[in-house]
């Protein structure tokens, strides 16, 4: 578990601290989430099962639709706790219905083992989502939304370099092994018509809990190929405050850490062989601010991005991809010790 405790004029204390398993946790479900499940192994619901959740739904939201329950917000939705198995997504609006069962889940995304914002089921203008973390606190990328509302830009500026950098940089490889994965899976997918792509606008969509790594929010369609880009992870992880701002260049120990991220970031890139996103103007200016501003790599990004490719197209098992990546990177970064 992870502690970010608030202290005296919004300085913040990070404590990284061995997880406690309890062996005795079931965790708690609902009576809603157990009528849904016979719903969801049924594939549709009968009128009656469909009032009946209906009824029971309102009833839950009367309960955990409060600050107390709430567990995330972005720009046009709020998620509260439900139990352990799911949650509750609210648009944002002066009144709710949720008064019909209007889709459920077809396991589209199942592949996507780090993606938890599909809708298991739409109730008109509320929709129930997995439970990411169920008995675990909650860290997104970025500065959060609950603190980034009362934070001037230096404050934010401070939590990104004194509690967020050092956190993620902790996080293990193959958590962000995880998260390229499923965005080369993404790449594969489609409606028919359009390409999918994760939100990469918002970093708190993108959450640690425990060890792992998760996605939060929508998928989106694009007439773009290979949308899912190495770019993206890094204006995600490394770029943005949250959706509209992006940072200063970080300073002291927090370049080493944003460092230890870009290289856990570049090597589980590499080695899943995600695009890297150079071929479009707006990404490579991310791979420039990353590199050049966040990182202050002195290698022209150019010459950089080349070699990684040449790495990928050398190395095809992951396992010998990694490594080489590993190596490339710490022959650039070798006068900070802390890589």
């Amino acid at each position: 578990m992870i502690t970010i405790t608030p202290q005296k004029n919004q300085q913040y204390q990070y404590s990284p601290l061995k997880q406690k398993q309890n062996k005795s946790f079931k965790g708690y479900t609902s009576i809603f989430s157990k009528e849904l499940d016979i719903v969801l192994k049924q594939g549709k619901a009968s009128y009656e099962q469909e009032m009946h959740l209906i009824d029971l739904l309102h009833e839950l939201m009367k309960k955990k639709v409060s600050a107390a329950k709430l567990l995330g917000e972005g720009y046009y939705g709020k998620v509260y706790n439900i139990d352990s198995k799911y949650v509750l997504k609210v648009k944002k609006k002066s009144q709710t219905f949720a008064d019909m069962l209007s889709d459920i889940s077809k396991g589209r995304y199942q592949k996507l083992k780090t993606y938890y914002g599909e809708h298991i089921a739409d109730f008109y203008d509320v929709a129930i989502l997995k439970n990411m973390s169920p008995n675990r606190i909650q860290i997104p990328v970025g500065v959060p939304k609950k603190l980034e509302k009362s934070f001037n830009s230096r404050e934010k500026q401070n939590y990104y370099e004194k509690v967020y950098l050092p956190l993620f940089a902790s996080v293990p490889q193959r958590s962000y092994n995880a998260i390229a994965r499923d965005c080369v899976e993404l790449n594969k997918m489609t409606d028919g018509e359009y390409f999918l792509n994760f939100d990469y606008c918002n970093p708190n969509n993108f959450v640690l809990t425990g060890k792992s790594i998760r996605i939060a929010d929508d998928i989106y369609h694009t007439a773009l190929h290979n949308p899912n880009t190495t770019a993206d992870l890094l204006e995600v992880f490394l770029e943005k405050l949250n959706s509209n701002e992006f940072i200063f260049p970080p300073q002291g120990d927090a370049v080493g850490f944003a460092r230890k991220i870009f290289k856990k970031l570049i090597i589980a890139a590499n080695t899943s062989k995600l695009p890297l996103g150079d071929e479009i103007s707006t990404s490579l200016g991310d791979w420039h601010y990353v590199t050049e501003k966040i990182c202050a790599i002195k290698r022209p990004v150019q010459n950089f991005i080349a070699d990684l490719k040449n790495i990928q197209q050398e190395f095809c098992k992951p396992k010998k991809c990694a490594e080489e990546t590993k190596k490339y990177i710490n022959t650039i970064i070798k006068e900070d010790r802390s890589i």
